[in-house]
């Protein structure tokens, strides 16, 4: 009887070990997937800010969205969007924009019906 108890309380032990594992496991995966889109949101912002800030991409407005490769088997989509901005700090009226924010976001869905997304933002100056 004490060797079936033990047995019990011993698979009771593993089977609450390996679920904690497998939940490790899953988290890794999506931070690290996680890690990744944040990788593409920062190309991006850098490719947008080698350019001309009268370029195209650069216009105030929603731009994208375009493919991009979270991980080997997860497509995910990356867009930005461009504002002016007014900085209330230099004095200046709300109608002379100071600087253009950019907001990249990359977004995928990792499971079904279970998505994420990531957002970097930069202030790019005239």
């Amino acid at each position: 009887m004490e060797i079936m108890v033990a047995v019990i309380i011993f698979a009771i032990v593993v089977v609450a070990i390996m679920s904690f594992l497998h939940l490790g496991r899953g988290h890794i995966v999506r931070m690290g997937m996680r890690r990744n889109a944040l990788v593409l949101a920062e190309q991006k912002l850098e490719e947008l800010r080698a350019r001309d800030i009268a370029d195209l991409d650069l216009q105030a407005g929603n731009h994208g969205p375009e493919a991009v490769q979270v991980s080997k088997q997860i497509v995910g989509s990356r867009s930005w969007s461009v504002a002016w901005k007014d900085d209330p700090a230099d004095g200046g009226s709300s109608t002379d924009p100071d600087y253009k924010e950019v907001i990249v976001g990359v977004g995928w869905a990792w499971e079904v019906n279970k998505q994420d997304s990531v957002s970097l933002s930069g202030r790019f100056y005239p």
